[in-house]
């Protein structure tokens, strides 16, 4: 699964309005990347050890679909909550197509 390029298009016209045109540690405005990819990222806590729940039926914690922005000059990473600059019920998600899983948004 990939982010839509409408989606993607939304979030870097956001991330712009709000300033961020550079990368806040070394100031490259050149070097900044979007992923394609989403983060996941769980809040919660470990499930428990051994076989006392089925997999897949833990659901203690929250799960978050993050937006990674990276500087290539410095390595600066920054994480950004998809659900922050979603609309309604629009997907944002869609099925990675093999021949464009190296394309980037801000090269």
């Amino acid at each position: 699964m990939r982010w839509r390029p409408a989606f993607m298009a939304e979030v870097f016209e956001t991330l712009q309005q709000l300033g961020l045109r550079a990368c806040p540690v070394c100031g490259s405005a050149e070097s900044l990347t979007m992923s394609q990819f989403p983060v996941l990222m769980v809040d919660g806590r470990f499930p428990p050890e051994g076989d006392e729940l089925p997999l897949g039926d833990y659901r203690e914690g929250d799960l978050t679909f993050a937006v990674r922005v990276e500087c290539a000059t410095c390595g600066h990473l920054m994480l950004f909550d998809a659900q922050r600059h979603r609309d309604g019920d629009a997907k944002i998600l869609e099925r990675e197509i093999a021949e464009d899983s190296e394309t980037r948004l801000w090269d």
